[in-house]
């Protein structure tokens, strides 16, 4: 069995994923997780010892994710690994594609989470075609989903702050706003019959469990500068006018 979960950033899908997980194993299916398998940004970012996101520039004791296949346990499985990159992105999204081929998922049943852009279409129609089931998460609030990228990107706090940190007049960068936006609206362009969507705001981030903890506590939007407040609120007439003219 392989799952598929659709998403774009900030629409709770690292909890949501979890979630998935969790189920899973109420009905005795033991699941792993591949965050961005097949995302292109993923073939080319490096973890920064102590840093609190990932960063494109190698520097030393910098880690990424090497997948590899366990001939006894017929499944793709990873560690970190230390140093640089070998891979160019076209050749580590080929070698995945190729772990991906002779992964047993009957035995080793995996839920594969990745943001929808940027992935090449020959990496998403491979993923979307091999899964048993393809599930899309998205957020309807587009303001509240923006401000909490702008807001996080910006500051560098892609978790709740200590204590609930209130921050004021935030401004953020535009060009990373409008590039999650037109994300959003890929997603929605996306073929979806026969599929499971999901909606962030019908999610209930309530359940017991070890799951991850709900990353919007306090109104995002409110912690940004009046300028970053209108160019949201200018991609959101947008955004309508172009999904639903």
């Amino acid at each position: 069995m392989i799952i598929n979960l659709w998403s774009t950033p900030r629409t709770g899908s690292n909890w949501y994923c979890s979630y998935l997980a969790q189920e899973q194993e109420k009905q005795g299916n033991k699941v792993s997780i591949f965050h961005q398998y097949l995302n292109y940004f993923y073939f080319i970012n490096y973890a920064k010892p102590n840093a609190s996101d990932w960063v494109y520039e190698y520097s030393d004791k910098c880690t990424y994710p090497s997948y590899n296949f366990d001939i006894l346990r017929q499944s793709v499985v990873y560690k970190h690994k230390s140093g640089k990159r070998i891979n160019t992105p076209t050749q580590e999204e080929e070698y995945r594609i190729n772990l991906l081929d002779k992964h047993n998922d009957t035995k080793n049943p995996l839920i594969l989470h990745n943001h929808i852009l940027p992935m090449s279409d020959r990496a998403y129609d491979y993923l979307f075609r091999k899964a048993h089931k393809n599930i899309f998460l998205y957020r309807e609030n587009l303001v509240n989903q923006l401000a909490s990228y702008a807001l996080a990107y910006t500051t560098g706090f892609w978790k709740p702050t200590k204590n609930n940190i209130v921050m004021q007049d935030v401004k953020a960068d535009r060009v990373a706003i409008k590039n999650l936006f037109d994300r959003i609206l890929h997603w929605h362009t996306l073929n979806k019959d026969g599929c499971q969507i999901v909606k962030y705001e019908d999610i209930n981030f309530n359940v017991e469990g070890k799951l991850p903890t709900k990353q919007n506590v306090i109104s995002a939007f409110s912690q940004l500068d009046i300028e970053t407040q209108i160019y949201i609120l200018d991609l959101e007439r947008e955004f309508k006018e172009k999904i639903n003219p």
